[in-house]
């Protein structure tokens, strides 16, 4: 099963931003899960937001099958990622911008249903395509990549973890965003064609139509 990159992917790079987003993800995480446990991150990359995590105090793994991130992740980080899932339980679960990359999602997210503990949460970042940006941008919506298998919506996602065997989901209420108030000054056409596919977002899909990415929470 080919769960997410190519070695060569932008994904397992190292630099600054990159942290700086692990961090932030682990900021969302302990918004939701007060103690700090065992933590799985699936689909680790070079492996920076199992360091953050190890460096906040988790007893964090992570999996990873691309031969190129896992030594990456040693050589960046000092970080052995393992290439399979373990028989272990655990308190979280990460898929940071991976559920996307799955030929088959429900598959694997009964996999990891059956890896969480009696009160395990599961987190996941993906696209969100109920969002004005995708309307506004068609075609050219930055998250259409050549190896994004699916695209979801919060109720396509919440389907899926359902059918998964997980019993409540939910979104973080984060990542809201509107047209940029300095491009519409400059760019007036781009500026009513953005904020019309704006409001028509917020009106159709109420709470997360101005999401472009969306972090789910579902638990066991």
């Amino acid at each position: 099963m080919n769960w997410r990159w190519s070695s060569g992917d932008r994904y397992v790079t190292d630099s600054e931003s990159k942290r700086r987003a692990a961090r932030e993800k682990l900021r969302q995480v302990e918004a939701v899960c007060r103690e700090r446990g065992r933590l799985l991150d699936f689909g680790a990359g070079s492996g920076a937001f199992v360091h953050v995590s190890i460096d906040g105090g988790w007893d964090a793994v992570g999996v990873e099958q691309s031969e190129s991130a896992i030594e990456r992740a040693k050589t960046y980080y000092g970080i052995s990622l393992l290439d399979t899932l373990p028989d272990d339980r655990f308190d979280v679960i990460t898929m940071w911008d991976v559920v996307e990359h799955l030929r088959d999602p429900v598959a694997v997210l009964r996999l990891l249903h059956a890896r969480l503990g009696k009160n395990g949460v599961l987190f996941m970042e993906t696209g969100n395509y109920e969002n004005w940006r995708r309307v506004l941008e068609g075609d050219r919506w930055g998250l259409y990549l050549l190896d994004h298998h699916f695209y979801f919506t919060p109720h396509s996602l919440e389907a899926a973890t359902a059918r998964a065997g997980f019993s409540a989901f939910s979104l973080l209420d984060i990542d809201h965003s509107a047209p940029s108030l300095r491009r519409t000054l400059t760019r007036p056409r781009w500026g009513m064609r953005a904020w019309r596919a704006y409001r028509n977002a917020q009106k159709a899909w109420p709470g997360h139509g101005d999401i472009n990415v969306m972090v789910a929470v579902a638990k066991a």
